[in-house]
């Protein structure tokens, strides 16, 4: 039976290199704790709460562990972590991304 074609997950994964020097500064800004959204945070249900607090937590731990390892791994790096942003962290948080950018660029040489 024919294999079907790798999702785009797989395939964009396919060609990946793991990159374990980055010789140049670099800015990293990780949303963490994410903002889980209205339809989380104002929903009534108790239950969906409680879901939705362990997810979060759950969450917050496997990003901030992401964002810890990119900091001792890159050791020219500025990470930063803006609290209760989106996914789309320039959108959630545009002028904390702004702040961070200049900020970072003013570092340049």
């Amino acid at each position: 039976m024919p294999r079907a074609s790798p999702s785009a997950a797989e395939a964009a994964l396919a060609g990946m290199k793991k990159f374990t020097r980055i010789p140049v500064p670099a800015l990293a800004i990780f949303a963490v704790p994410h903002d889980m959204g209205p339809w989380l945070n104002n929903n009534p249900d108790p239950a969906l709460q409680a879901a939705a607090q362990e997810f979060s937590a759950r969450e917050t731990a496997w990003v901030e562990k992401q964002a810890k390892a990119f900091e001792e791994g890159v050791l020219t790096a500025r990470v930063v972590r803006l609290a209760h942003a989106n996914h789309v962290v320039f959108s959630s948080n545009e002028a904390d991304v702004l702040r961070e950018m200049r900020a970072f660029l003013l570092t340049l040489p």
